[in-house]
């Protein structure tokens, strides 16, 4: 169980892709003061949490509503984490249009102003899609969908999630650290391996998903 459990968090964090989100979240909030940056990311992570947690929840309702089988589902998600890989290994250095510092510009409209701004920043583009995107989703739903036991899949599933959120949590108020720290050079990098070992979940993804609907034989 704890094999999987660490199999489960490391993918989770892979697709989550905490330090990639670095330079977006930089440019995004530049304009925000230390403090209110701080409550964006809260309410960002807390957000993508609540939608995480309801496709966990449903995720297995929502395929057997539609008809589609585990193994069709593992295949599509393995395209898909693949294409994610692929954009992970090809994309060129993200740098952010702008640092933000301790003393940013204060947004329209005084503290209700800030607080309107800072919620739209915090559901979109950081809980959707940065956080809670796509391909989570689809490895929620697969990892649901695919076990015998859907208590035991959620057991595993949920710490799995709230420690990949509590990572992006950290990481992201570190943000401005880390990029001095590792250099956007340095996290460019991380992420090229990053993606590599996403590649090689994606095509066994795959190749699990033709076994399950008997297309292959192991």
């Amino acid at each position: 169980m704890l094999g999987e459990f660490l199999r489960l968090f490391f993918m989770v964090l892979l697709v989550m892709d905490p330090l990639g989100m670095i330079p977006q979240f930089l440019s995004v909030t530049a304009q925000y003061d230390a403090r209110t940056r701080k409550g964006i990311i809260f309410k960002a992570v807390l957000i993508a949490g609540i939608v995480l947690l309801v496709f966990l929840l449903t995720g297995k309702i929502l395929l057997e509503f539609f008809g589609i089988r585990p193994g069709a589902f593992f295949i599509s998600g393995g395209i898909l984490f693949f294409m994610i890989a692929f954009g992970m290994i090809y994309s060129r250095p993200r740098l952010p249009r702008s640092i933000p510092s301790e003393k940013s510009v204060i947004v329209a409209g005084g503290e209700d102003g800030e607080d309107r701004a800072g919620v739209s920043v915090a559901i979109f583009p950081l809980a959707i899609p940065f956080i809670a995107g796509p391909g989570l989703l689809t490895v929620i739903i697969m990892f649901v969908s695919h076990g015998e036991s859907w208590l035991y899949s959620v057991a595993i599933l949920l710490p799995a999630i709230m420690l990949s959120l509590v990572v992006a949590y950290v990481t992201l108020r570190c943000s401005t650290l880390l990029l001095n720290f590792f250099g956007s050079m340095g996290i460019f990098i991380m992420e090229k391996i990053m993606g590599l070992i996403l590649a090689g979940f994606a095509v066994q993804f795959i190749y699990d998903g033709l076994t399950a609907l008997g297309i292959i034989h192991p």
